[in-house]
């Protein structure tokens, strides 16, 4: 068919070049035979010594695929396949099942020692199929027998057509590193954001008031499903990786969508990433337990490995990868969190025994197969909702299979749930029947399309951009192509964060009033009920000892000078990109006196945006909570390495300062001076300097306590009137508490520059200073209760 396209296209147009063309490939060809002709070269002998050698042309070598050597396929063979548009049935959303499970007596009424009577052993499995237990035979055959067509085909061609014939295969990556991220999004969606946004089986958040999403990624280089979720909560998340060492790790570098500032690998104590290992399961659970003591809020797992020629006997290869990422689900799971794990085929009692044994640990479980799976393979996920509270004899005995496995030298675990059991549970049976079947026959359906579309490469699949933004729409996806981060000058991605606040540039250059004595204090403040402090370092590390940051990138942290430029951390502090805060780096200490040790810390005192989260209009109790919330997901207290330390600032109401003073401690120093420190959470301290002020309450207001109602009330500066919170007009509340800008530009500082200012003790030989004992009496003045100690 080429060639005589090819002479139609030629006939068509000029003779005078074709005519060349062969005019000199004639002249090359006799000038090559006369140069041949004079080394002895004959017509009708080979070219060897003694006129051996073969005489007919050598055939250009071709091969198809995986098939032999110089295999021909018929033309009517290759033909056969007729593809029928009406077969294919594509539901958006997808249809989900859910199998319920009520009965909490399974771990009761079952013990170790009886589990592991339930073990089968013998041969290592190479085929599939006689595994019609739970599903129908006739069904399996034909999925075997379509699978091994394929292995006759062009490996070229075969992709070609599969990208041709899936509804689905534009949607690709979308914009994240790798296609699993959207296969997240989408079993997130199908499942009503079961996973980024969990409640309890009672309809209500599973998370507490500012707690971070925990969950953990297993099984998961180069990242796609953590990305996805960081793309989905950002830094309200924080993620625990595990997976092997090498050219299939964490790519966190490649993380656009979703950044990994909030994401922490880890990689087991033998820091392989190696799953089947028990010791580095165990760690792992150990790391994470450290971190949040109730585990993870849910789990994703998605391993698997090349099966290249073995396709049809993959889930019998995978089986242990099964085995231990459910293993290792059960172990950091909190009580009601989730899971969800790739599978493949599920044919075998093995396989469908750990489904049986996951879905006796769950409250419900799911088989979905989802549209951005493509629907030619044997994947399928594994979705479990409502961990019960006690997994723990489960636990052991997987650990126990898992430990034969790894030590066994001769027969293979062919069981691990005795079949009568399951067979017996008619209404796990049926489930795990109907969805072999079901996904069996759409695949089935999916494997004679792409062979149609192979055979025919004229076919196109019409329907795939209008089937891209349905799915992206659903999935609550961004309809655009991924992109490398712009490149921006600090000042741009300033104004960007700033946005209306960017012209008033006295919020960059304002410094805090100084409280230098009691008259001061009296002057600026008319209620201690509307004011917080935080205590503030030394100036230790020659930076100013406040600044306001800048995070451009990952490790690229700026701060705003007394000269009005932006000048780079020369310490590593992670911190996601889009934050705007202030704060101060100060020298956190361990220990005391010759062993003192010290390192930098990054403290956040106040912020306007966190990782792209405008917080600036929160009042300053909450932004606070949200700074807390910010640090903690940054922070990896446990990893060795150069990497800073964040903290938010302890805040303190004006009214507790005794409180806060009680907390302190005298610490020896390296140079033997003694100094008031403030305890840190991890046995580290660091030496304040001085305390700012802040007022949550707006300019306009300020608070007063009511004798008859024992309840703060509001005096409004501007109409003279007073309120109580609830009679204030909706109005008045939307401005009652000052935003960032008002608390910043408000704030005073109490500088110590005498250490007896502070001390509980201490006399008061300076008229020009404010001591401690003249806060205290500040404060007892403004209110009814006594607090002097």
């Amino acid at each position: 068919m080429n060639n005589s396209q090819n002479s139609d296209e030629d006939s068509s147009g000029s003779s005078g070049p074709k005519k060349l063309k062969t005019e000199w490939s004639k002249s090359y060809s006799e000038k090559a035979i006369e140069m041949m002709k004079k080394m002895g070269y004959k017509t009708d002998k080979g070219l060897g010594k003694l006129s051996q050698g073969r005489l007919e042309p050598i055939v250009a070598f071709q091969q198809d695929g995986r098939k032999g050597l110089g295999l021909k396929l018929s033309c009517d063979k290759q033909n056969t396949e007729q593809w029928d548009s009406q077969s294919e049935i594509i539901s958006i959303p997808e249809n989900i099942v859910w199998l319920n499970n009520d009965d909490d007596s399974f771990e009761r009424n079952c013990n170790l020692k009886q589990m592991k009577n339930w073990m089968r052993f013998g041969s290592k499995q190479e085929s599939l199929n006689n595994e019609n237990l739970f599903c129908d035979s006739v069904l399996l055959n034909n999925i075997l027998k379509a699978k091994t067509e394929f292995d006759y085909l062009n490996e070229n061609d075969l992709r070609n057509a599969r990208a041709r014939s899936n509804p689905f295969e534009t949607i690709r990556s979308s914009i994240f590193l790798n296609r699993a991220a959207v296969k997240m999004a989408n079993m997130d969606s199908m499942c009503d954001f079961m996973f980024t946004y969990p409640k309890n089986k009672y309809g209500t958040s599973l998370l507490k008031q500012n707690e971070l999403l925990y969950f953990a990624d297993i099984c998961a280089g180069p990242g796609g499903f953590s990305e996805y979720i960081l793309f989905r909560k950002s830094w309200e998340a924080k993620g625990f990786g595990f997976t092997l060492r090498g050219q299939n790790d964490f790519k966190l570098e490649k993380f656009t969508a979703g950044f990994p500032e909030s994401f922490d690998p880890y990689y087991g104590v033998k820091d392989n990433g190696d799953i089947y290992d028990k010791e580095n399961q165990d760690s792992f659970a150990d790391y994470i337990f450290k971190h949040s003591e109730n585990g993870v809020h849910f789990v994703m797992a998605d391993g698997g490995f090349s099966v290249e020629g073995q396709e049809n006997i993959q889930e019998i290869l995978s089986k242990q990868l099964y085995l231990c990422q459910c293993l290792t689900a059960l172990k950091i799971l909190c009580e009601n969190g989730s899971f969800v794990c790739k599978f493949f085929d599920l044919f075998t009692p093995f396989s469908v025994g750990l489904i049986y044994l996951m879905y006796k640990c769950f409250d419900v479980i799911s088989i979905i197969k989802p549209n951005s799976s493509r629907p030619a393979n044997s994947e399928r996920y594994l979705v479990c909702k409502w961990k019960k509270a006690n997994t723990s004899v489960i636990c052991s005995y997987l650990d126990y299979v898992n430990s034969f496995i790894n030590e066994s030298r001769g027969d293979d675990v062919i069981e691990i749930v005795n079949l009568d059991l399951i067979t017996n549970d008619c209404e796990f049976f049926n489930y795990i029947t109907a969805s072999n079947n079901n996904i069996g026959k759409n695949q089935i359906i999916g494997l004679k399309k792409i062979l149609a579309y192979y055979q025919n490469p004229q076919l196109r699949e019409s329907r795939q951009s209008e089937i891209r933004k349905q799915c992206l729409g659903l999935w609550k996806l961004p309809d655009k192509l991924r992109q490398a981060p712009e490149v921006k000058s600090p000042e741009k991605i300033f104004e960007e964060l700033l946005g209306n606040w960017y012209e008033d540039k006295v919020l960059l250059s304002s410094i805090p009033v100084d409280l230098y004595s009691i008259e001061t204090l009296h002057k600026n403040i008319d209620s201690i009920y509307d004011w917080y402090f935080v205590p503030i370092g030394r100036g230790e590390t020659n930076l100013n000892s406040c600044s306001i940051f800048l995070s451009k990138s990952r490790g690229n942290l700026l701060r705003y000078t007394d000269n009005k430029k932006w000048e780079p951390i020369e310490y590593i502090f992670e911190i996601s990109p889009k934050s705007l805060f202030y704060g101060e780096i100060v020298f956190e200490y361990n220990g005391e006196g010759r062993t003192q040790t010290r390192a930098c810390g990054l403290h956040i005192i106040d912020a306007i945006i966190l990782g792209g989260k405008d917080i600036r209009r929160l009042k300053l109790s909450d932004r606070i909570k949200m700074c807390q919330k910010f640090s903690l997901s940054l922070n990896k207290p446990y990893k060795d390495g150069n990497i800073g330390f964040i903290r938010s600032k302890p805040l303190y109401k004006l009214e507790k300062i005794n409180q806060f003073f009680d907390e302190m401690l005298h610490y020896t120093l390296k140079d033997n001076s003694q100094r008031l420190g403030y305890a840190l959470n991890d046995k580290k301290f660091f030496v304040p300097g001085g305390i700012l002020f802040f007022s949550e309450v707006c300019h306009l207001f300020f608070s007063k306590m009511s004798s008859s109602r024992n309840m703060l009330y509001y005096f409004n500066k501007t109409d003279n009137k007073s309120y109580y919170m609830d009679s204030m007009p909706s109005a008045l509340k939307n401005t009652l508490y000052a935003s960032f800008r008002n608390s910043f530009i408000r704030r005073m500082l109490w500088k110590w520059t005498n250490i007896t200012q502070v001390e509980k003790h201490g006399i008061q030989t300076d008229s020009n200073l404010l001591y401690r004992r003249d806060i205290y009496n500040f404060v007892y003045n403004k209110q009814d209760s006594v607090i002097i100690n």
